[in-house]
């Protein structure tokens, strides 16, 4: 007698928890759709720049090798689902001020910041990258290596 109140307690529940979803889902102002912007303009992802330093011993390395790296070892320590939501790309590379500029989403900057010491080499060389700066815009990543 007790269990079959509570079995009729719970599916009313139930029931009623998923006529709010629906109701919810429905309704036009809990969904999400993209925003019409004035004047053209799209909705662009923010992106953060981290500014990095690095060290080699050995041969000299270029801006490829670099972000092959960067992508194998966030893909190594947070898997493939980081890995695209990051989007690691190395924008500039100086090998002569032995400094560069890592571009990524807002929303994964912290995982390629966590992912860079793991870097121990990078074909023959031995590196350490070491991340100096964040900054959201590229203006401001290219003053702190001094470039206009």
């Amino acid at each position: 007698m007790i269990q079959t109140i509570l079995d009729i307690a719970f599916t009313i529940w139930l029931l009623s928890i998923t006529v709010l979803i629906l109701k919810f889902r429905n309704n036009r102002r809990y969904t999400f759709e993209m925003v019409n912007i004035p004047n053209g303009k799209e909705l662009v992802k923010a992106k953060r720049y981290i500014v990095f330093n690095i060290v080699i011993e050995g041969e000299p390395i270029s801006s490829g090798d670099i972000e092959q790296a960067v992508r194998s070892s966030l893909k190594d320590l947070l898997g493939n689902v980081w890995l695209d939501i990051a989007n690691p790309r190395v924008i500039f590379f100086s090998i002569n001020k032995r400094e560069g500029i890592i571009s990524t989403t807002r929303t994964g900057y912290k995982a390629v910041i966590a992912s860079l010491p793991l870097i121990k080499r990078i074909g023959e060389s031995k590196v350490l990258l070491i991340p100096t700066k964040t900054t959201g815009s590229l203006k401001k990543a290219k003053y702190i290596i001094g470039i206009k």
